[in-house]
C-alpha cells in the first residue's frame, strides 16, 4: 500500500504552517503529489460512528488537486475507449470504462465489469479514495471487519469524515452500499475537498421514505445530476448501487474536474412509460371493468420493461367510508404461492435448501413417497391436499411420514398434476425449517427491504397494519381488517403453514415491485438482486401441457397469445371474495399486477377472473 502516515506526524504538519507535503507513492506505484488539507476535529468520526451521527466536513484550507494532476497525463477518450469492459451496455460504457481507466473500480477476472451486481460499501470508499490524490491511513484501521486491500480507504474515510461505520468498530465493507448510503459518500467527500454542497431543491417521492440522515445528501445529489438515469422511476433509498450506476455517479462528480469526465457520454433518464403517458385513458378502463363486475375496490400496477411505471387505484379500501389508495394492503390469496416460489428460489441461491431432495431431511422423518421442493411448486406431490388435514408442525410430519397423507401416482409427475393448496402450506414450512428463518425475514433481507416494500405472510406484521383492508364477497363483509391483522408470526419457524397457500399480504404496487424483479431475469432498476438463472429455473417448464392451454413452471403457468401478448407468466387467486392475477411478459418485461376485491368472479375464456383479464388487456394493449 501507499506510505502511512501517522496522525500524530500529520497533525505536526499542520501545526508546522500547513506546509506543502512531500512527493509520495501512491497505491498504484505512481508518484504523486498531495495538497494540504487542514484537520478538522470535528471532523473526525469516532471509530466505527454510523453516518448518520457524522458531522458534515468542514472545508479545507486547499481543496486535493484535481484527479488530472495527480495521475499524470490525462490520457485521451480514445484510449478510455479501448479500454476492455465486456457485457456493459451501450449508455454506460464510457461510465464503465472511466471507472476501469482511472482505477476506482476493478474489472472482474474474467475481463467482464460486472455491471448489474450491487457495488459494495468497500469498493465506493476505496474510488473515493482514489479520487482524493490524498493517502492519509490512520494507523490502525479502526474497523476489525475490513479486509487489507480496503484498510487504507476505510481509515481514510473515518478521518476524514467522508464515511463512518456501521456500528461500534464495524464498517461492513461487503455488504451492498444503498443510493442513501452512496449520496451521503458522494455529498460528505464534495465537502471535504472544499466544494459547494449547499442546495436548495428539495425532492418529494410519493410512498418513499428518504432516511432523514440522508435527506440532505440525497437532495444534493439529485440536484447535482448524479443519480441521473437511475432514479427515473423512484428514488428506491434502500436499494444496493450497481457497479455501473457507481461508475456513472463517480463521473459525472468529476465531469467539472477531470476533463476527460466532461468528454463522456454517459446515461440519462428514460421515458417515464407508456402508462403515465395513457394514464387517464387507462385509469378509465379500470373503472369500467370494476363497475361492470360490481368490485367493491380495485388496486393495479404496471411494469414496462421490468421497472414499475404506475399505479392505479378505484373504490373503496372500506366500503362507503375509506377510500381505496395505492399504499392499502389487500390479502393476495394465491398470488402468496409466487412469493413462496421467490422464497424457495433465494434459498436455493444461498445453498440452503436443494430443489430435488426429498424434503424428509428438513423435518427429520423418512417420507412415505420421496416429495421435492420441485414437486410441490409444481403442485406434482401427490400429497392429500384437504383442509381437514392439520397445518401444525406436528401433524404435518405425521402426514409425510404416512401413507394415509398421499393420493396416487409418483410425485413429480406431470401427469399426477393437482393443484395443491395445502401442500404449499408444506413447502413454506420445510423452507422455514431449512433456513430456521420466517419466510418473511428471508423475502426482507434479500428484496423486501431493497424494494421498499411492505409485505408479509403474517399481516400483523407489516410495518403499516392500520392500511390491511376489509375483504368483501360482493358488498358482504368476507373477512374483517382485525382478522386479517390477527396472523402474526407463529410461535418459531415452520410451526405452521397456514398462511403460505394464501395469506401474503400487500398492495399492488409491492407486488408489481416483485413481479417487476421476474421480469427483469433478477434485476431491478438496474441492479441484480437474485441470479437470472433462479428466475430462469422458476420460468421452466415440461413439454406437456395442463389442461386449459397452460404450462405449469415454478409455481407460475405459462400461456400463450393471452391478452395480445405471445406469452405470458401468471399467476391467479381468489379468496374471501377477493379476485387477483399477476402476469408478465418474458420477451418485453411488460407486466400487470390487478388486486379486487367484491367482485363478481365470472372467469373470461382462459379460465382467468374476468375483472383482472378485463383490467389488464387494456393495460396490456396501452403500454405495447
Amino acid at each position: 500500500m501507499g506510505k502511512r502516515w501517522m496522525a500524530g506526524a500529520l497533525f505536526a504538519v499542520m501545526l508546522a504552517g500547513l506546509a506543502a507535503a512531500p512527493p509520495l507513492a501512491d497505491a498504484r506505484g505512481r508518484g504523486s503529489e498531495t495538497a494540504v488539507f487542514e484537520y478538522v476535529e470535528a471532523a473526525v468520526p469516532a471509530a466505527g460512528a454510523a453516518d448518520a451521527g457524522v458531522p458534515l466536513p468542514e472545508k479545507g484550507a486547499e481543496a486535493p488537486l484535481a484527479l488530472e494532476e495527480i495521475a499524470g497525463p490525462g490520457g485521451s477518450l480514445a484510449d478510455l475507449r479501448a479500454v476492455k469492459a465486456e457485457g456493459v451496455p451501450p449508455e454506460y460504457r464510457d461510465a464503465a470504462c472511466y471507472a476501469i481507466y482511472r482505477e476506482l473500480l476493478s474489472p472482474g477476472g474474467d475481463g467482464g465489469f460486472h455491471g448489474e451486481e450491487p457495488a459494495s460499501r468497500g469498493e465506493a470508499v476505496q474510488a473515493l479514495y482514489r479520487l482524493s490524490g490524498i493517502l492519509v491511513r490512520v494507523d490502525p484501521c479502526p474497523y476489525a471487519d475490513v479486509p487489507e486491500e480496503w484498510q487504507d480507504a476505510a481509515a481514510w474515510a473515518a478521518v476524514c469524515g467522508v464515511s463512518g461505520g456501521v456500528s461500534e468498530g464495524r464498517f461492513a465493507p461487503h455488504s451492498p452500499v444503498t443510493r442513501s448510503q452512496l449520496a451521503v459518500m458522494l455529498h460528505r467527500f464534495a465537502a471535504w475537498r472544499g466544494e459547494d454542497v449547499t442546495c436548495r431543491t428539495a425532492v418529494l417521492w410519493e410512498g418513499e421514505r428518504i432516511p432523514a440522515y440522508a435527506e440532505e445528501a440525497v437532495n444534493w445529489a439529485l440536484d447535482r445530476g448524479l443519480y441521473r438515469g437511475m432514479t427515473d422511476r423512484g428514488f428506491y433509498p434502500d436499494l444496493p448501487v450497481s457497479r455501473l450506476q457507481l461508475a456513472a455517479a463517480l463521473a459525472r462528480l468529476q465531469q467539472a474536474r477531470d476533463p476527460l469526465a466532461g468528454e463522456l457520454s454517459l446515461p440519462e433518464d428514460g421515458p417515464a412509460g407508456r402508462s403515465p403517458q395513457n394514464h387517464e385513458a387507462i385509469g378509465g378502463a379500470i373503472a369500467a371493468a370494476a363497475r361492470r363486475h360490481g368490485a367493491v375496490g380495485v388496486q393495479v400496477a404496471v411494469i414496462e420493461g421490468g421497472a414499475v411505471t404506475d399505479a392505479y387505484h378505484y373504490g373503496w379500501a372500506v366500503k362507503d367510508k375509506i377510500p381505496m389508495t395505492d399504499r392499502h394492503k389487500l390479502r393476495t390469496a394465491s398470488l402468496s404461492k409466487v412469493a413462496v416460489g421467490l422464497s424457495a428460489a433465494l434459498l436455493a441461491e444461498e445453498g440452503v435448501v436443494d430443489y430435488d431432495a426429498d424434503v424428509g431431511q428438513y423435518w427429520g422423518v423418512r417420507t412415505w413417497k420421496p416429495v421435492t421442493i420441485r414437486s410441490m411448486l409444481t403442485h406434482t406431490s401427490t400429497l392429500l391436499n384437504s383442509e381437514s388435514i392439520a397445518w401444525d408442525y406436528d401433524g404435518v410430519k405425521a402426514q409425510l411420514a404416512g401413507a394415509s397423507g398421499y393420493g396416487r401416482g409418483t410425485p413429480g409427475n406431470i401427469k399426477n398434476w393437482s393443484y395443491n393448496n395445502h401442500a404449499f402450506g408444506i413447502l413454506g414450512q420445510t423452507l422455514e425449517l431449512a433456513a430456521g428463518r420466517y419466510l418473511d425475514d428471508v423475502l426482507k433481507d434479500r428484496l423486501l427491504t431493497a424494494l421498499g416494500a411492505d409485505c408479509a405472510f403474517a399481516a400483523g406484521e407489516l410495518e403499516e397494519p392500520e392500511l390491511i383492508t376489509p375483504l368483501y364477497r360482493t358488498a358482504s363483509l368476507g373477512r374483517s381488517a382485525a382478522s386479517v391483522r390477527s396472523v402474526r408470526h407463529w410461535s418459531a419457524p415452520g410451526a405452521s403453514g397456514r398462511q403460505f397457500a394464501g395469506g401474503f399480504t400487500s398492495s399492488a404496487l409491492d407486488m408489481a415491485k416483485l413481479t417487476a424483479l421476474l421480469a427483469g431475469d433478477g434485476c431491478f432498476e438496474g441492479v441484480r438482486l437474485m441470479d437470472a438463472a433462479s428466475v430462469e429455473r422458476m420460468e421452466s417448464h415440461g413439454g406437456t401441457g395442463l389442461p386449459g392451454g397452460t404450462y405449469q413452471a415454478l409455481p407460475m403457468r405459462l400461456r400463450f397469445g393471452a391478452y395480445g401478448r405471445e406469452r405470458l407468466y401468471y399467476h391467479t387467486g381468489s379468496a374471501y371474495g377477493v379476485y387477483n392475477l399477476l402476469s408478465y411478459d418474458p420477451s418485453t418485461g411488460d407486466g400487470v399486477v390487478v388486486l379486487t376485491m367484491g367482485a363478481d368472479g365470472g372467469k373470461d375464456a382462459y379460465g382467468i377472473y374476468a375483472v383482472c383479464g378485463e383490467i389488464s388487456r387494456a393495460v396490456y394493449n396501452a403500454i405495447r
